[in-house]
């Protein structure tokens, strides 16, 4: 017979945690290669066009081009700390569940 610790916390699926966070960790990898990749594409285009048609370079089109990849490094980095975050939550929950076993281990051994 398992005994009650007597916690009333909310209860969360460990393995489905584990998967957000994988999946969201995932997501942020794809994020970066998205966005890098189409700064690159985008950045080949602003330099290519100008130097094989004889055109002046436009600084504003590479730059706003090259800003992308910025974007994507801070969708990353944002996407990076939600999944640190969801492994933090899941820690806090399994170290106040230890703590109140261990409370209600403590109070049961009081009594005897």
């Amino acid at each position: 017979m398992k005994m009650s610790s007597g916690f009333l916390g909310t209860y969360f699926d460990r393995d489905d945690v584990i998967k957000l966070e994988r999946l969201v960790r995932y997501t942020a990898w794809a994020a970066l290669v998205v966005y890098g990749l189409e700064a690159g594409y985008n950045g080949f285009q602003a330099l290519d066009v100008p130097f094989s048609g004889g055109y002046p370079l436009d600084w504003y089109l590479l730059i706003t081009s090259l800003s992308r990849l910025f974007q994507g490094v801070f969708i990353f980095v944002i996407l990076g700390v939600i999944a640190r975050v969801l492994l933090i939550l899941l820690d806090i929950e399994d170290n106040t569940r230890r703590a109140a076993r261990f409370q209600a281990d403590a109070h049961q051994k009081d009594e005897k």
